[in-house]
């Protein structure tokens, strides 16, 4: 009956009127379709004849698209078989709407579903993309320029015999400037070797110590020496076995250098293994000179380590004696350590000793040894123990990355202990400089507990909640979920943060960050999330007493760590999606939104945009 009405209402309409309306009795078009709810209750819709590429091809013998099916449309939920794709269904390679152009005789395209990613096609202009600060990354596959079948064993290929490669150009400072470059790196410096330029690469197997070489074979000859004198080599430092090597160095006379280049090395040791001769790539000197080779690892046993070494197109072999670590002590007291002076504060240079009593000195030598904890590097000189009691005093210098209790291991032959030394924060929390940019991070959210290690995500250092451009917070992380009363929902000015450009920044009086800070740029918030290595804690999983999830980003031994604490809600102030999302205010507007960075447990996205009336937490990084 319902069905019965419709059809003669609607034919009434069309001969009264001329025009059709489903939901609405005032029709502004030949046919209006109005939603029939707006509340998400019901599905609303046009649906199309949904067809196949194959079924349409299949109605081309058939003659069934003509003329008088000009401006008909279909969905095509699956594309015409390469072979099918002629006459009137050419065009149907992809999913998506398509119309019959009758002048044309063929279905058309209404818009497109495709892209480089999924069709095929030709490129009808020059195209650019602003990546503005964001990544761009292919996975699974190979990628061919100049080629479409690139060469298996590539995962690029660049295939031409007109045009070049053309790496990175920069200066000699530009390059030293780049943060932990990957093994394997290659840049062309334009004024290394006295101007005349070289194609350089990293082969340094540690990021944070790169070892440049070059590649250069023309503007700079290739190193080349008459003798290499391994005969008259010297050694300083002394090793013995078991005993990490520390300050140990070899060097080696050189005749007849040509003023080339040479590459850097790493040689194995051979008698007495587990050792490694490093050698730094650099140029020689134009007649007699010196390699240095630092001595690392650590010797498996005494006797004699020796080295096979070719440099410069010569080799040779030298030999660095291995001792018996005859030194010992028959305890080592950790719990009594002193520290002087006695605070560590991350982010701040240290420069200090660290005293360990022993018990039992048989009054034998020992040779330098040195680690590295958290950013900072103990160094035990060479010397030699007191016979009975006495102390092992390292110098400490550096600093801290991380605000956390360190547990500072103390090996001494067959002896071992470990030191425990909390590291402080300052009173505005740590600070960290991380890759991409200059200015140091806020090791802690605005309104966390300082006091606290960041990288532990706990409820402590989830901090408070800002609206965009308002200077006191809004919520704290105690504030009840519930609805926030008088929850303000006007949006602040544009420029409330931020009275400089997005590439020199200007705090203003609204800026909630303490002396020193400011709330970061998106420009600073994409530098970050672009070049540094991302990482995950806890379970994100949306609950309101979830704290234990949380986003980190590593440059080297440093890390900046994000907890998940969700938002408060633009319209009420109510909290949603602790645990489970990740929102951080930057000082950049666009239209009447802010930016943020946003992340969950599988995305980041550096430049998203709020509301300015939800409430996020703040990330400070210093002015």
């Amino acid at each position: 009956m319902k069905k019965t009405n419709l059809l003669f209402y609607m034919l009434f309409g069309a001969t009264a009127f001329g025009q059709v309306g489903v939901n609405t009795i005032s029709p502004k078009a030949t046919l209006d379709v109005t939603a029939k709810n707006t509340d998400g209750s019901t599905a609303e819709g046009v649906i199309v004849p949904r067809l196949t590429g194959n079924q349409l091809f299949a109605a081309i013998a058939s003659n069934v698209y003509s003329m008088d099916q000009h401006g008909s449309m279909v969905y095509v939920y699956e594309p015409a078989d390469l072979d099918k794709q002629t006459g009137q269904t050419q065009n149907i390679n992809d999913f998506g709407f398509y119309y019959f152009d009758g002048y044309e005789n063929r279905w058309d395209k209404l818009g497109s579903v495709g892209t480089i990613y999924r069709t095929d096609g030709t490129l009808t202009s020059s195209r650019h993309v602003t990546m503005d600060g964001n990544n761009l990354g292919f996975t699974g596959g190979r990628i061919g320029m100049g080629t479409s079948s690139p060469d298996p064993s590539a995962i690029l290929d660049l295939t031409s015999t007109t045009d070049g490669f053309l790496p990175p150009r920069m200066t000699k400072v530009q390059m030293d400037a780049i943060q932990f470059p990957a093994r394997a790196l290659v840049i062309y410096c334009t004024d290394c070797f006295g101007g005349m330029g070289c194609i350089m690469v990293n082969d340094s197997m540690d990021p944070s110590v790169p070892k440049w070489g070059s590649l250069c074979s023309t503007n700079v000859p290739t190193g080349d020496i008459d003798v290499l004198q391994c005969t008259g080599s010297t050694t300083t430092g002394t090793l013995h076995s078991g005993i990490a090597a520390s300050g140990v160095t070899t060097t080696i006379p050189y005749t007849g250098g040509n003023g080339g280049t040479y590459f850097a090395g790493a040689f194995d040791s051979a008698g007495v293994t587990g050792l490694i001769a490093n050698l730094q790539g650099g140029s020689l000197s134009s007649g007699n000179g010196n390699f240095h080779l630092m001595i690392t690892g650590t010797p498996s046993a005494v006797g004699t380590a020796s080295f096979d070494i070719m440099i410069a197109g010569k080799s040779c072999t030298f030999t660095v004696p291995v001792d018996d670590f005859t030194a010992s002590v028959t305890s080592l007291t950790c719990s009594s350590a002193t520290f002087m002076p006695n605070a560590i504060t991350q982010g701040q240079a240290y420069s200090g000793t660290l005293t360990v009593p022993y018990l039992g000195g048989n009054g034998d030598t020992y040779p330098q040894q040195q680690f590295n904890q958290n950013g900072l590097t103990f160094t035990l000189p060479a010397g030699a123990l007191a016979t009975g009691a006495g102390n092992l005093v390292y110098n400490i210098t550096g600093t801290p990355t991380s605000a956390i209790t360190m547990s500072i291991p103390i090996n001494f032959g067959s002896i071992s202990c470990n030191v425990s030394k909390v590291v402080s924060t300052s009173g505005s929390g740590g600070t960290v400089v991380m890759c991409g940019n200059a200015n140091a991070w806020a090791t802690h959210n605005l309104g966390a507990d300082t006091s606290l290690d960041p990288h532990v995500a706990v409820k402590e250092i989830h901090g408070n909640y800002y609206q965009w451009g308002i200077l006191v917070p809004v919520a704290t992380v105690d504030t009840p979920p519930a609805a926030i009363s008088g929850w303000n929902t006007q949006n602040a000015p544009n420029s409330a943060w931020n009275s400089g450009t997005e590439i020199a920044p200007v705090k203003t009086g609204l800026d909630p960050c303490p002396a020193g800070f400011r709330v970061p740029t998106r420009t600073e918030w994409v530098n970050l999330a672009n070049n540094n290595s991302v990482s995950r804690q806890g379970t994100f999983v949306l609950d309101p007493t979830n704290f234990g999830s949380a986003l980190s980003y590593s440059c080297g031994t440093n890390k900046i760590t994000l907890p998940a604490s969700g938002v408060r809600s633009g319209f009420n102030g109510a909290l949603d999606f602790r645990g489970y999302y990740g929102y951080y205010w930057s000082s950049s507007e666009v239209n009447t939104f802010g930016y943020d960075l946003f992340f969950d447990s599988g995305t980041v996205t550096a430049a998203a945009t709020s509301n300015r009336t939800y409430g996020f937490p703040v990330r400070c990084i210093a002015e």
